[in-house]
C-alpha cells in the first residue's frame, strides 16, 4: 500500500526516470568494495616494495661491512716502499 503509484507518477520521458534511493545506495556500495579491494592491493604492492629495499640494504651493509674488515686485516706491503727508495738509490749512483 505505501508503495502504489498512481499513473501521473510515473515519468513519461526518459530523462525523468532516475534509479532512486535503491540505485544510489547500490551504486555507493560497489564503490565502496572496489575502494576496499584497491586498498588492499595496494598496500600488499608496497609492502614487498618495503621489503625488496630492506633486503637490498641488508646486502650493501654485509658487503660495505666485508670490504673493510678485508681491508683492515690485509696485510701491509712495502714493496712500494722498497721500489721508490731503490729507484732514487739508483738515480743517485748513475749521477
Amino acid at each position: 500500500m505505501f508503495f502504489t503509484t498512481t499513473p501521473g507518477d510515473i515519468p513519461t520521458e526518459p530523462w525523468e526516470a532516475t534509479p532512486g534511493i535503491e540505485g544510489f545506495l547500490l551504486g555507493f556500495f560497489a564503490i565502496g568494495i572496489a575502494l576496499a579491494f584497491l586498498m588492499w592491493s595496494m598496500n600488499r604492492h608496497l609492502r614487498k616494495i618495503k621489503h625488496a629495499a630492506t633486503i637490498e640494504q641488508q646486502k650493501a651493509d654485509a658487503a660495505r661491512a666485508a670490504k673493510t674488515t678485508a681491508a683492515s686485516k690485509a696485510p701491509k706491503t712495502v714493496t712500494s716502499e722498497l721500489s721508490t727508495s731503490e729507484s732514487t738509490a739508483g738515480a743517485e749512483s748513475s749521477d
